[in-house]
């Protein structure tokens, strides 16, 4: 199967031959990173410093999409969160978007209600649609007690029916936040979403979820999750079970992870068990400056969670028979 990896997404059009079958609207699943350089994968440059015998960050899943895929080299982004979120979203160059600046005030600088974001278009052209991470907009920055204070710029204002996300990108600045916005949420949730506690409990002793990269059933993995874990099993369940669902009813999944990895703090991944283990036959590795270990740590677990959303689409029902497969009929970005 081929997966298409691009980054940068303005419009989708599919046309088909006249007279023709209408072709199958693909599913897709699109991977956003926070602060990750464009030579931070295998083909821009890290496959490079391997064979020079230098330090390297381990990213296979992303380098065999871009193996299979298109891979660009020429791009810009804004240097700064919400202006370069608002532009991804929006489509609109960061000069352009009315969040054009990073605001701690995120109820005064935000998308808008009358701005047409991926997921309006997505919702509206009868995609299911999800998203976890970090979002950065409509909720306040207070890591106890936060509120919705800007219900136009929620992603549930936008679209997206399923939500595990950070809204606030002052609050993003840990990855221990002890709870998380939610969606679908109980009837009186203001803007369609509600707080739920930061944790992957849940996911501990089913052999449903792979152990590695998280460690979730080790019995030093914290009580609070890290959230790129909680935000990567949330998605994986979305994409399984919409796999499935669209074998069945042809409906289309748009799922948008967008991790806070690899933004700081980076010694906080230090604190979970086996956080290094991708790194324990690199001598190289172990000569980098405790940061660098943790910022490429923090890359490589990235990239584990993306092979497991990528095995879901082989694999829907997760039986070992791909003849359920989705992924040649799956836009990966």
């Amino acid at each position: 199967m081929k997966y298409s990896i691009l980054f940068i997404l303005q419009t989708l059009a599919l046309f088909s031959a006249p007279g023709a079958e209408p072709a199958a609207r693909p599913n897709i699943l699109y991977l956003f990173v926070d602060d990750m350089g464009w030579g931070s994968i295998g083909p821009n440059g890290q496959a490079a410093r391997k064979d020079k015998g230098l330090p390297y960050v381990r990213t296979p899943n992303i380098d065999r999409l871009a193996e299979q895929g298109v891979n660009f080299t020429r791009a810009y982004a804004c240097h700064v969160c919400s202006p370069s979120r608002s532009s991804q979203q929006s489509g609109f160059h960061q000069g352009h978007t009315f969040a054009d600046a990073n605001d701690p005030d995120n109820a005064r600088k935000a998308m808008r209600g009358e701005d047409i974001l991926m997921g309006d278009a997505m919702f509206a052209a009868g995609y299911t649609t999800g998203y976890w991470g970090k979002w950065g907009y409509g909720g306040s920055k207070d890591q106890f007690k936060p509120k919705v204070d800007n219900i136009q710029s929620l992603p549930t204002s936008h679209g997206y029916t399923h939500v595990l996300a950070e809204l606030h990108h002052v609050r993003a600045h840990t990855f221990f936040q002890p709870s998380l916005w939610s969606a679908p949420a109980k009837i009186d949730a203001i803007g369609g979403i509600h707080l739920i506690p930061n944790s992957i409990a849940k996911y501990v002793g089913s052999d449903a979820y792979p152990d590695l990269p998280a460690y979730q059933n080790h019995h030093d993995y914290p009580s609070i999750a890290y959230c790129d874990d909680a935000y990567a099993f949330a998605a994986l369940d979305f994409v399984r079970k919409n796999a499935q669902n669209y074998n069945k009813t042809g409906k289309p999944f748009f799922g948008l992870l967008a991790t806070q990895i690899p933004h700081a703090p980076f010694n906080e991944i230090s604190q979970l068990p086996n956080w290094d283990h991708a790194y324990e036959d690199d001598t190289a590795f172990k000569k980098l400056s405790p940061q660098a270990q943790q910022w490429a740590a923090m890359v490589t677990r990235m990239d584990a969670h993306f092979g497991h959303l990528l095995s879901a689409l082989d694999d829907p029902n997760q039986d070992g028979d791909t003849s359920d497969s989705i992924a040649d009929n799956t836009l990966v970005i």
